[in-house]
């Protein structure tokens, strides 16, 4: 991990949230899909905690967030923040993502705002040559990804829980299809998707092995280098601090 400083270099609103592009050399360049980052959300020390984020894109000497529009006072005064100012940010946080060599379709699975975390590696799959499936539930249409942030080459299928736009229901009703497709799953969501997932792979595909699905287990950080101890869940057989083994596990090791 690093402490650098990041250059905001472009602001964009939507929905309520904003992005922000940095640029920040020495991060990006150690950044992978899944690993998030701890940024520092006013100048003195209140708010004291850094926020996490999950970078939308890893491009070069470039890297984007996406400030929720949520009541945190942290992320309150980073939405607020213009090109040209600086934020301090730590990372890259653990282990992400993998795409192994032999993946030839990468069927991507999102839940909620978790969603989101996939973009990056979205991004680096359709870029290696893999074909890609992001599929994504959502309370409704606005609170979804934009079509227009993904890749052409990527299949986007959307499940809104008000029936708004794509399939009406959860995103349970889609896996049948979707992983009998897919020869390599990526996951970020709740724990409860994750138990969802497990089944429906198990159904599907009569056993869930190693190397089959990654999850990214849903937690914050609030030091990054596991001193903390508050990020520590029992998972891959033990008690474990997800910010040093994780927090992308093979899926069969968290449920």
């Amino acid at each position: 991990m690093i402490q650098t400083k990041a250059h905001v270099v472009k602001r964009e609103s939507e929905r309520g949230h904003v992005i922000l592009t940095l640029k920040a050399a020495a991060l990006a360049m150690r950044l992978g899909p899944g690993q998030p980052i701890l940024v520092r959300p006013g100048p003195g020390l209140d708010p004291y905690l850094p926020r996490t984020f999950h970078p939308l894109s890893i491009q070069d000497d470039l890297l984007s967030i996406r400030i929720p529009p949520d009541a945190d006072r942290g992320h309150a005064w980073l939405r607020a923040r213009s090109v040209g100012e600086t934020l301090d940010c730590l990372g890259p946080v653990g282990r992400g993502f993998r795409i192994a060599a032999q993946a030839r379709r990468l069927l991507c699975l999102g839940e909620g705002e978790w969603a989101w975390t996939l973009l990056s590696l979205v991004e680096k799959a359709v870029a290696q040559g893999v074909a890609v499936t992001l599929a994504v539930e959502a309370t409704s249409a606005t609170r979804a990804i934009p079509a227009q942030r993904l890749p052409l080459a990527v299949e986007y299928r959307l499940a809104t829980v008000d029936g708004s736009r794509g399939r009406r229901g959860r995103i349970s009703t889609l896996l049948p299809e979707l992983l009998s497709w897919a020869d390599a799953v990526a996951a970020a969501g709740t724990m409860a998707f994750y138990q969802t997932l497990a089944a429906a792979i198990e159904e599907q595909r009569l056993l869930l092995r190693h190397g089959y699905a990654q999850a990214l287990y849903p937690s914050t950080f609030f030091c990054g280098v596991g001193a903390c101890q508050t990020c520590a869940r029992d998972v891959a057989g033990g008690r474990r601090r997800v910010c040093l083994r994780g927090p992308v596990f093979d899926l069969a090791d968290i449920v």
